[in-house]
């Protein structure tokens, strides 16, 4: 019998990789086949998140974990999504040990309205894509 979170969880995978490659420009995006426990068990980086990326600008892959409506609520007009350490800790092994760019990529579970995906990344990377980005706009500016 399959198991409905893995197919709810991989649906999700494959709907982050459309926004994704359909939000920001020249970037490719692809769901990593047989991620998670295979490549932990295999200890195979290349096999360890959920997505990877390349965006044409930015030197560096992205490495994303893709979580869906944890710890939603039933209750009406209740959205709720429980964040847990150990993802961020995870993703972030993992990007370092392909040097690559770790974030987490996350959906309300039946949210209509407002914000549904989200994305969650340690702030010293934001910081680092952040001061990246100031550090071009300072050279364009020359």
């Amino acid at each position: 019998m399959t198991n409905k979170m893995k197919i709810k969880g991989t649906a999700f995978e494959n709907q982050a990789v459309e926004i994704l490659n359909k939000l920001i420009a020249k970037a490719t995006f692809k769901r990593v086949p047989g991620s998670g426990m295979l490549g932990t068990i295999l200890n195979e980086p290349g096999l360890s998140s959920d997505i990877k990326g390349k965006v044409e600008s930015i030197p560096k892959e992205f490495r994303i974990e893709a979580k869906v409506g944890y710890n939603s609520s039933k209750a009406e007009g209740v959205k709720q999504f429980t964040l847990k350490k150990e993802w961020l800790d995870k993703i972030q092994m993992e990007a370092d040990q392909s040097f690559s760019i770790p974030f987490l990529i996350g959906k309300f579970l039946g949210a209509r309205e407002g914000v549904k995906v989200f994305v969650v990344m340690d702030v010293e990377v934001f910081a680092e894509l952040v001061n990246r980005i100031t550090e071009l706009y300072d050279q364009d500016k020359v």
